[in-house]
């Protein structure tokens, strides 16, 4: 069933997810030297959060509903996987480093291509096979979710 994106809804709410940690990636470039590892540590604690919720709520959806959904929750899977290989570079670096911003470059990258994969191919099949209340539904648990781990890291 095809229906309209909400925030509401659980993609809504993951594609809000993304937009806010890209906003924390764009507040890196333009930050103080003094504020730039903060914001890394904080960019890799949101995409861990997001992650998990992925895993937790977007994840098994795909794998009992989309028609070859193991095979895309595998591609998530290894995007996740991508991310982490450049997250823990980036934030054990010290910004006084020789190639931290080429780190975080790394991982701003690995992540725009976890959002693009996502947001291109994933979520339209997602919104493809489930319904708008189906959708609505899982978007409020993911909201309790991260509503709960937020002040996890905040």
């Amino acid at each position: 069933m095809t229906h309209t994106m909400h925030r509401s809804d659980l993609t809504g709410e993951l594609k809000h997810d993304h937009r806010a940690i890209q906003t924390v990636f764009d507040r890196i470039d333009c930050a103080a030297e003094t504020d730039r590892e903060r914001l890394v540590s904080h960019a890799a604690a949101e995409f861990e959060r997001h992650a998990v919720a992925e895993r937790r709520f977007l994840l098994p959806v795909v794998r009992c509903e989309v028609r070859g959904g193991d095979v895309l929750a595998a591609r998530v899977e290894d995007e996740y996987a991508e991310v982490m290989r450049a997250l823990y570079p980036a934030v054990s670096a010290s910004v006084r480093d020789a190639g931290f911003d080429e780190r975080v470059q790394a991982l701003a990258s690995a992540f725009k291509r976890h959002v693009w994969y996502c947001e291109s191919w994933l979520f339209p099949e997602v919104c493809r096979v489930c319904s708008a209340g189906e959708l609505a539904r899982l978007g409020e648990d993911f909201r309790r979710h991260a509503h709960r781990h937020q002040a996890d890291i905040a």
